[in-house]
């Protein structure tokens, strides 16, 4: 149960790093004590505060750098990295399954003499996943997940946004986690871009190094959604490089197949449900689950639990406009997503005169 923080105990202890036999023996300790083993936890606990003269904590296992300028920490660490429901398309969850089989197997790989970076570049449309997939990368390796807080990291202080990324990797180092960089371009922009000044340079030289430093032993997630600004050198870095689409009509219908227990969807039709799904096109994952959780906010608060074909798609309309709408162009919505006429009637409060006008806008149109 607890094999691979044994193993890495006994590693650490082999290689006679004291500090890190203690960073995965604490992990070790707040696991058994997550699972209710409290007496393993708790002789644990007492054999390090007994070696280190008290300096063993529960709150961190080594202490959190803070930026000079602001004194604010400049990483945030989750111990026990939890993921909703993780729907993704078939290729990316190879790809992602085939960076977790590389990073569990790379004992073996070292001793047949391969070489590998264990890197990951997430990047894509915003709300597609990054995020959740940094945690899922943690959570599937039994580590804390220790991300990065860009906005205490870039200081206004000259050389010291590079200093905070060195103190980052060196962090990360003294202790097992998977560290995340998210927002990753707003320190790996291009060095040729004409409108920064020359301390750019110095950053990325400096997260440059700090990579290749940290990455043979080390667990690196990044994520961006702006990766045409990514200096060119910052690719080569990177083992896996994944891009974090928006979910097709596969991953939509996962997606709406979890909704709540108590939401019923009997009288939607299978024909009505494709329909639907094409509504959601474009849509990233987050917000879909939006709009899912607005349609069970709205469902308790009117006490009425029965969704349709309607509910939904006027649902989607209201947030792909913002909640700024009116009652023709949602009726005009409506019908381009298949909605019956009567039922855009009933739903909207438009008259059927009304409607078959616009349907005939829209047949026109097509």
């Amino acid at each position: 149960m607890y094999y691979s923080e044994i193993s890495k105990i006994l590693e650490a202890g082999l290689e006679r790093d004291k500090e890190k036999v203690r960073s995965f023996a604490l992990l070790l300790a707040k696991k058994m004590e997550d699972d209710g083993e409290t007496r393993g936890s708790a002789r644990i606990r007492n054999i390090l505060e007994k070696k280190n003269s008290g300096k063993a904590t529960t709150d961190s296992l080594v202490p959190i750098p803070v930026d000079q300028e602001s004194r604010m920490n400049i990483v945030d660490i989750d111990y026990n990295p939890v993921t909703d429901d993780l729907i993704l398309s078939a290729i990316v969850q190879s790809k992602l399954q085939d960076f977790i089989d590389t990073i569990q197997h790379k004992k073996i790989m070292d001793d047949m003499g391969l070489e590998f970076s264990q890197s990951i570049l997430l990047y894509g449309y915003p709300g597609c996943g990054k995020t959740t997939v940094a945690a899922y990368i943690a959570s599937k390796l039994q580590l804390p997940l220790v991300t990065a807080r860009l906005d205490s990291l870039i200081s206004s202080l000259l050389g010291a946004t590079a200093k905070n990324i060195h103190k980052i990797f060196e962090y990360a180092k003294r202790q097992p986690c998977v560290l995340f960089l998210d927002e990753f371009d707003a320190i790996a922009k291009a060095r040729d871009d004409q409108h920064e000044l020359g301390e750019l340079k110095r950053v990325v030289n400096s997260l440059l190094q700090n990579i290749d430093d940290y990455c043979n032993d080390g667990i690196l997630v990044a994520a961006t959604n702006h990766q045409e600004l990514l200096d060119n050198a910052i690719w080569r870095r990177f083992q896996s490089v994944i891009e974090m689409p928006r979910p097709g009509i596969p991953e939509i219908k996962q997606m709406m197949g979890l909704l709540p227990d108590f939401l019923h969807t009997d009288q939607i039709k299978k024909s009505q449900w494709e329909k639907i799904y094409h509504s959601m096109e474009g849509l990233s994952y987050s917000d879909i689950k939006k709009i899912k959780n607005n349609l069970s906010k709205k469902a308790i608060l009117k006490e009425n639990v029965e969704l349709n074909m309607e509910s939904i798609i006027g649902e989607v309309y209201f947030f792909k406009n913002h909640g700024n709408f009116s009652k023709d162009d949602m009726a005009i919505f409506m019908l381009k997503c298949g909605v019956p006429k009567n039922r855009i009637a009933a739903y909207a409060d438009i008259s059927r005169r009304k409607i078959d006008h616009f349907a005939e806008r829209v047949n026109k149109n097509e």
